[in-house]
């Protein structure tokens, strides 16, 4: 014999109760989860900028000649890049090049497109903002330079990048949720990416 079915289910009740806490839960999650995703997005870009010093560095020691990491709003798809660019202190765009026997500068070694990764390229998330300081500061353009010997020309130079994402919101350090970073190149070559609102003792603060 078939015994008679004892399941039964949800009542009416029962599922306006699961969709309201269900309902509550995203309303509480989504801000964070919108919150992560553009502090992600911001960590790629500090990434992918550390890395370009590098590689300007790197190829300055490799060729024994100035290289150049140059911000700028040039489009990086043009076939002599290297000597047509022209730098901006807050460019979207990035390039790597190294001084040629000539006078100029050889074909750009790597570059990067700010659009990478951004759903606009009009109105870009990721902000980069360049200054330098030293014994006698130089007139920053957006153009960081390394000798042969790996250190910042001119001599003393000290560089800084501060990425920012003020479509997200405030920086951490201004109030905000944002986590904004920041790349130092000192005058003996050496690059550090930190959080400037870390605090003191962690290993992330600048």
């Amino acid at each position: 014999m078939l015994s008679p079915d004892s399941g039964r289910g949800f009542t009416i009740v029962e599922l306006l109760v699961a969709m309201s806490i269900l309902a509550v839960l995203l309303a509480l999650g989504v801000p964070a989860m919108g919150t992560y995703l553009q502090n992600s997005k911001l960590a790629s870009a500090t990434s992918s900028l550390y890395s370009a010093v590098q590689t300007a560095r790197t190829e300055a020691i490799r060729r024994n000649v100035q290289a150049q990491l140059v911000l700028t709003d040039t489009p990086v798809d043009t076939a002599d890049i290297a000597n047509a660019l022209a730098p901006a202190v807050g460019g979207r765009n990035w390039v790597v090049r190294a001084a040629s026997g000539g006078g100029g500068f050889i074909p750009a070694i790597e570059t990067k497109s700010g659009a990478e990764g951004e759903a606009s390229t009009v109105a870009p998330a990721i902000q980069v903002a360049g200054a330098a300081s030293g014994p006698i500061p130089p007139a920053f353009d957006g153009t960081i330079s390394f000798n042969g010997l790996g250190a910042t020309v001119p001599p003393g130079a000290t560089y800084t990048f501060d990425i920012t994402n003020p479509t997200a919101g405030l920086c951490a350090t201004a109030g905000g949720t944002i986590r904004c970073r920041r790349i130092t190149i000192l005058p003996g070559g050496q690059i550090a990416a930190c959080d400037p609102a870390a605090p003191a003792g962690d290993s992330r603060a600048c």
